[in-house]
């Protein structure tokens, strides 16, 4: 149901497909538009892992504002806990001007503070929260790795050491396991991502049914930026990772790899830059977590940033 609060600003208690041309205008002003802010990724995230909460979606000045009040908190939906970045949708030079309405109504309608995570370091609701009386946190990293047009030119920006060990663990890995190939899937197999997820325990017990439901609907959610590559030993499925596509940047979301077999899953993210550059893509993004292959591999740190404020 769509409520007019005023004649500038529309807000909408469900995921109304009326929703829809409005929030696809928002998008188009994006300078990136991440896969995580279209709008069927936050109908299927709340209707798979969203809690039982007052939804409050904002369109306002071209923006998109995808809010919900749980316990008098208000905080964007389409999850946290999968969500790399989440945020206002749209024009970014717009975002500060519009949050000053915002916040106003989101007081009327029973919000008393405000969580917003996983927000950008260049995004305007930064920007704008940084003028307020608010707590801003570094919640996370992005390490994100700039591409070289070439794989050597790749490796020349490396260090010393950092290029030394990637070329002994790619020849190792070559030698012990023989014949291996870098695979694109077609179609996506979830199911082999989900098995190859559960060999970890901290992605096994990630991996609630409610999770393995939300995993399951990614292809028809994301289907125009959504890829998945699968490294082979042979014949045999030893490692893979949905990524996303956007623009040209690769988004590295979730893998899984054969545990029998290790070092295949850093072998397949080796396998992945020399798969972007050859495909002409500029950036690969890590997604979030500061783990140190991440760095070893040349990626330098993006914070994300959490913001409270009481209202």
């Amino acid at each position: 149901m769509a409520v007019v609060y005023n004649t500038h600003m529309q807000t909408f208690t469900q995921f109304d497909d009326r929703l829809t041309a409005l929030w696809q205008t928002a998008l188009t002003n994006e300078a990136a538009p991440m896969p995580f802010y279209h709008f069927p990724w936050h109908r299927h995230w709340h209707t798979t892992l969203g809690q039982p909460e007052k939804l409050l979606i904002i369109a306002k000045d071209g923006l998109i504002f995808p809010l919900a009040i749980r316990d008098n908190v208000a905080h964007f939906t389409g999850g946290e806990e999968i969500a790399d970045y989440l945020d206002a949708i749209g024009d970014n030079a717009q975002k500060a001007h519009t949050w000053q309405h915002v916040l106003p109504f989101l007081k009327e309608q029973g919000a008393e503070s405000l969580v917003l995570r996983n927000i950008p370091g260049t995004s305007g609701t930064l920007t704008f929260f940084k003028h307020q009386n608010s707590e801003i946190t570094e919640e996370d990293t992005t390490p994100t790795i700039p591409l070289a047009r070439s794989w050597e030119a790749y490796l020349s920006s490396l260090g010393r050491k950092e290029r030394h060990e990637l070329r002994r663990k790619m020849r190792r890995f070559e030698e012990q396991h023989g014949t291996l190939s870098l695979t694109q899937a077609h179609p996506i197999d979830i199911d082999l991502l989900l098995r190859l997820m559960k060999e970890d325990p901290n992605k096994k017990q990630f991996l609630t049914s409610e999770m393995e439901l939300f995993f399951r609907g990614l292809p028809g959610v994301a289907a125009d930026q959504l890829l998945q590559f699968v490294l082979y030993k042979e014949d045999k499925h030893i490692a893979t990772t949905l990524v996303f596509r956007v623009d040209q940047s690769l988004l590295l979301y979730n893998s899984g790899y054969d545990h029998a077999f290790e070092g295949s899953g850093l072998y397949l993210k080796i396998k992945l830059i020399e798969w972007a550059i050859a495909n002409n893509i500029t950036w690969v993004n890590f997604l979030q977590g500061s783990e140190r292959y991440k760095y070893d591999l040349g990626a330098v740190d993006a914070p994300v940033y959490k913001i409270t404020a009481l209202l």
